[in-house]
């Protein structure tokens, strides 16, 4: 790894990626690993691929272990449990190591947007995006479901997300660490900018198909849906803290509103204002009280960083290389350098 100043071109390679791909039920074909490593080879000094094994039976898990003994530039790490797909790629952004970290499926059609996303990053762009036509396994109902749902987050966070979802996504190292310990995270891989001191460029590709969907289920994807929602916006809450001052308003309005019809009606039934008053007064208070606890737990909320829950139990790297010569060093002047040109080792 040359540092994050490092910027590939389409003409000359430089710098370092890794490539995260989530494993689940079936494991990366060889020959696709082989011709992804020697397209990116071409465009880069040095080439990882990173295998998040999401909870895979045992089957798969003896195939992760024999690629890793055929094929070079290749680490696995084995999840304890299967958690969610988006959050699993976020595991991956979190332990890659290279310059630049890719995330894609190593789909053949897609290599031909590679280099021209990888040529943008020339430009400047810390993030570059190939989107192209929406997944034919997409049912009307869920692509309509879909849009509502991220229209929805973008009024609550300001943030659009990318319809259809990106084939290729290609960040700068420290963008995948700004991702990997956000609290939305998951969406902000789907999303088309990432903030505002990365600048992004979105690339399309007619013809280019995206992923399929991953369905979940609808009670799994409605609490993955509300999960999201909420991890990415305090609006939900700074909501309820509205509706509960207004309540509390009310509840002041109404009391005036009895003090008032006892005044001034001379037939009120006996124990009405009372009563009344006694109810809304309660009303007053519980409507302040929740206002009040909504704040400092809007405040604790903002205040605590996010932290999600996964556990590697098992890692696997590949024992071969495909540019040997190029290993953690330190030069003459005792300076560690990582990945460093043969004609600068001691």
């Amino acid at each position: 790894m040359t540092g994050p100043e490092a910027i590939p071109s389409a003409g000359a390679s430089a710098g370092s990626v890794s490539v995260v791909i989530v494993v689940e039920e079936t494991p990366p074909d060889a020959a696709a690993l082989t011709s992804w490593g020697e397209a990116l080879a071409a465009l880069f000094n040095d080439t990882e691929f990173v295998l998040i094994a999401n909870g895979v039976p045992s089957g798969v898990a003896l195939a992760l272990e024999a690629l890793t003994g055929n094929l070079p530039d290749i680490t696995v790490h084995f999840l304890a449990e299967r958690i969610d797909h988006d959050t699993a790629y976020l595991v991956g952004l979190d332990t890659a190591v290279g310059d630049w970290v890719l995330l894609t499926e190593l789909r053949t059609d897609r290599l031909r947007a590679l280099r021209d996303v990888i040529a943008r990053l020339a430009e400047g762009y810390q993030v570059a995006i190939a989107v192209g036509d929406e997944s034919r396994e997409h049912s009307p109902i869920y692509s309509v479901l879909a849009r509502l749902y991220f229209r929805l987050y973008r009024l609550s966070t300001g943030r659009a997300v990318l319809v259809p979802p990106a084939a290729l996504r290609l960040y700068a190292r420290a963008v995948a660490l700004y991702i990997a310990g956000s609290s939305e995270g998951e969406m902000l891989i789907k999303a088309g900018s990432i903030a505002g001191g990365f600048p992004a460029v979105v690339l399309r590709y007619p013809g280019l198909a995206a992923d399929p969907p991953r369905w979940r289920g609808l009670r799994g994807s409605i609490a993955k849906g509300v999960h999201e929602l909420l991890s990415a916006s305090a609006l939900p809450l700074r909501m309820a803290s509205l509706v509960a001052l207004a309540t509390g308003v009310l509840s002041l309005l109404y009391s005036l509103y009895v003090v008032g019809v006892y005044m001034l009606k001379p037939d009120v039934l006996q124990g009405w204002t009372t009563l009344s008053l006694q109810i809304s007064g309660m009303m007053f208070l519980f409507s302040l009280l929740f206002a009040l606890m909504a704040e400092y737990v809007l405040g604790i909320y903002r205040g605590i960083s996010p932290r999600r829950r996964y556990v590697i139990v098992r890692e696997l790297r590949s024992r071969r290389q495909r540019q040997p010569d190029r290993l953690n060093v330190v030069d003459g002047s005792g300076v560690f350098r990582l990945g460093m040109p043969v004609e600068n080792t001691p």
